[in-house]
């Protein structure tokens, strides 16, 4: 049979629609666990701290960077061989329309986002704030939709640390590490008080897991056993295993099972690709209606997949799972885990 998928209704009606119209599937309602909200300013410090970082990523991705941002690939790739700022020029242009919060939020209604967690960082933009700083201004309003996961830089532990307690006092409720970027180990002691700071105030920290284009870096920054190892000494932590610690996502899955603060979201994978032999993603799906049921969330990274969220949202939806299982990845489960965090005081 032919079926159609909708967005949830934000409005209650989604019971309506369907009795409405049996032929009509509506897709659950969405929390994407991993989404970029910046102004210009905040992308030309994400963009710049991959290249001063990374510089790899500006050429990997340099066709998914433009198609997100709508610029001539041939222009981006020509500047790119010149100087790295020429390509950022490409594709943020001083003519772009500025930041809209009210269309953002209109976009997440129409594709049927409920919520997104927001990954910060403490980059400095030209008027002197961090791009944390500016994120929880922008959205003081409507947090309950967008979710601040304040981005900590682990190369400092007492400039994390501080960056943590300033983030969390200004309203964060969460953390983004991103280990490649900064060449530390987040597993080394040195960084146990940032952990413990994090475990006690119950803020979730998404971490980027698995593969990384950054050939300056060892591979395993970041892997499972990153995740094992803070998961057994930090026992109240909560984590969100970014990227799923793709390949390894049976490690990373087998990790989740044995610590119950171990979560994992598939951003930056498309969720299509996931059954096809080969892919990866195999021991996800075969496990989705047991130890990964409650354990997985949706994410999409932004500008990795650059296009509508609905569209991947829907391709998650049609993947061979049960449809509990569909709600519970889509956003059920990214719920639980706000509620989850936010069940103790935050001082």
């Amino acid at each position: 049979m032919n079926v159609s998928s909708v967005p949830a209704p934000g409005n209650g009606t989604a019971a309506a629609i369907a009795a409405a119209d049996p032929g009509v599937r509506v897709r659950p309602p969405v929390v994407d666990a991993c989404s970029l909200v910046y102004d210009d300013a905040g992308w030309r410090a994400y963009l710049n701290r991959l290249g001063e970082n990374a510089p790899e990523y500006l050429d990997v991705f340099s066709a998914s960077f433009c198609r997100y941002f709508g610029a001539s690939h041939t222009a981006y790739r020509d500047a790119l061989t010149v100087r790295r700022q020429d390509a950022i020029d490409v594709l943020l242009p001083p003519d772009r329309p500025p930041f809209d919060l009210a269309g953002h939020l209109a976009d997440r209604e129409r594709q049927g986002v409920t919520g997104e967690f927001a990954m910060g960082s403490a980059e400095r933009l030209p008027d002197g704030r961090t791009v944390n700083e500016w994120l929880l201004e922008t959205v003081r309003d409507v947090r309950d939709r967008i979710h601040v996961w304040a981005g900590i830089s682990l190369r400092d532990p007492a400039a994390a640390l501080r960056e943590l307690e300033r983030s969390l006092a200004a309203g964060a409720t969460g953390l983004c590490v991103i280990p490649f970027l900064d060449g530390t180990d987040p597993a080394d002691p040195r960084f146990a008080p940032v952990w413990d700071a994090a475990a006690g105030a119950r803020l979730p920290v998404w971490l980027h897991t698995g593969h990384h284009f950054a050939r300056s870096h060892p591979s395993g920054l970041g892997s499972w056993r990153t995740v094992e190892a803070l998961a057994g000494r930090h026992r109240e932590l909560l984590l969100v295993a970014g990227h799923a610690g793709w390949p390894d996502v049976r490690e990373m899955l087998l990790t989740a099972a044995r610590h119950p603060g171990v979560f994992l979201e598939f951003s930056s994978h498309r969720p299509r690709h996931m059954s096809k032999p080969g892919s990866g993603w195999e021991p996800l799906l075969h496990h989705a209606r047991g130890m990964a049921r409650d354990r997985v969330m949706f994410g999409t990274s932004t500008w990795v997949n650059p296009g509508p969220t609905g569209p991947l949202a829907d391709e998650l939806a049609a993947l061979p799972l049960p449809a509990d299982v569909v709600a519970a990845w889509l956003s059920g489960n990214a719920q639980a885990l706000v509620a989850r965090a936010a069940g103790t005081h935050r001082g």
